[in-house]
């Protein structure tokens, strides 16, 4: 369900590895890091790095409300899952 090695994705997943890709594309839904990393099948502190990255490349954003957060994807981030998965590899 989470695998991004489909279409488009593979591109992403080859650029900053498959499972920040898939980190991405989860998060794309909404989700806490404790989701994330149960999406994703990793522990919660590989989730938060993950997070951690993809925040400081501004393709999410984390809000607080008090112990939970949640993290959605930017336009930016919204922006590339969008351009992967309507350029398929150019090597299939």
């Amino acid at each position: 369900m989470w695998d991004v090695s489909e279409s488009g994705g593979q591109a992403l997943g080859d650029l900053r590895g498959r499972t920040r890709a898939a980190a991405l594309n989860a998060i794309a839904e909404g989700c806490s890091t404790t989701e994330l990393a149960r999406r994703l099948n990793i522990s919660s502190a590989a989730a938060n790095q993950h997070a951690t990255v993809l925040r400081n490349a501004s393709l999410i954003t984390t809000s607080r409300d008090g112990k939970a957060v949640l993290h959605t994807v930017t336009s930016l981030g919204t922006a590339l899952l969008n351009s992967v998965s309507r350029n398929p590899p150019l090597n299939p």
